[in-house]
């Protein structure tokens, strides 16, 4: 792949091309329902960044404005290896941005496209990197992800896993008697979201981002989503009703091993209450998976068929 210099012009730049003192824009690399992201070449410390504009039609309202912010404030606060990291923020020319870390590499939407699937052990990889990642925002912050996707995870160069976008994250405060949740809007997207985000009428916890990364990783090892042949409205349905389960992802990819199946099956149980429990467990099933292991399934009555006693191994 040929590489961009600072030194140079690219073809892409176009009169679209945002006009803010200090930067150079290369090219847009990213598109959301509210902001774009581009690739630019700060002046001042010397590097490559992403730049994350607000669209101008959300610009003109203080709560879209107030939202953005938000975001940028999260991400400045967390200082994590796998969590891409936010370095300024302002409002220049009518321009609202920040600036963030750029990563060098792909989103693994991209590698799904090109290659299908991922393998198992790469699969691993990203579930401990994200697991290690979110174990830290919700332990350390009280941030719940709630749009865990392929989109939203990328590696860098040097293949590093690097968590993006926490646009719509759910956040606690913490008080006296426990955590207490900020109210917001928490939406997601439908082939990964928790049933708890869809029924909308419960707090959130680390539980949901575990479901839908459980969502994100059969979607990785298989090249399918859960439910791959219904719409949204019918998708997100069938992750709250028992009478729909996920697919044994051997009959796509017979390859992957028990351990993996039973991990998945782990994390995707639909009553949070009988789901993994923590990201430490998560990374330390991974690990073991890693060493051979398998578990044996748990016998609780009305657990869903995707559902593991964990740390119960053979």
């Amino acid at each position: 792949m040929r590489r961009w210099y600072p030194g140079e012009t690219s073809s892409i730049v176009n009169y679209l091309t945002p006009n803010i003192p200090g930067l150079r824009f290369d090219k847009k690399i990213g598109e959301g329902g509210m902001s774009t992201i581009w690739k630019a070449w700060e002046f001042a410390n010397k590097r490559v960044v992403a730049v994350k504009i607000l669209n101008p039609q959300f610009a003109a309202t203080g709560a879209d404005i107030r939202a953005f912010r938000a975001e940028e404030r999260l991400m400045e606060e967390i200082r994590h290896p796998n969590i891409v990291e936010a370095y300024d923020f302002d409002n220049v020319n009518g321009y609202w941005f920040f600036m963030m870390e750029y990563v060098d590499g792909y989103t693994f939407a991209d590698h799904l496209k090109r290659h299908g699937y991922v393998s198992e052990q790469d699969c691993l990889l990203i579930c401990e990197s994200v697991a290690a990642a979110l174990d830290y925002a919700w332990n350390d912050h009280g941030i719940v992800h709630c749009d865990i996707k392929p989109e939203n995870i990328m590696i860098n160069s040097q293949g590093v896993v690097k968590l993006m976008d926490l646009g719509i994250s759910h956040r606690f405060e913490f008080r006296e008697g426990g955590r207490q949740a900020i109210p917001d809007h928490v939406t997601g997207t439908p082939a990964y979201i928790s049933p708890e985000q869809i029924y909308g009428d419960v707090e959130l916890d680390c539980r949901t981002d575990i479901y839908s990364l459980g969502a994100t990783l059969y979607h990785l090892a298989t090249g399918c989503v859960i439910f791959q042949s219904l719409d949204a409205d019918a998708s997100m349905q069938a992750h709250c009703d028992d009478r729909f389960k996920a697919p044994d992802p051997r009959l796509t990819r017979p390859e992957l091993s028990e351990g993996f199946v039973q991990l998945l099956e782990a994390m995707l149980v639909k009553n949070r209450d009988d789901r993994i429990q923590s990201w430490k467990d998560v990374f330390e099933m991974c690990k073991l998976i890693e060493a051979g292991a398998s578990f044996k399934p748990r016998e609780t009555e009305g657990a869903s068929s995707m559902s593991l006693a964990y740390g119960s191994r053979r």
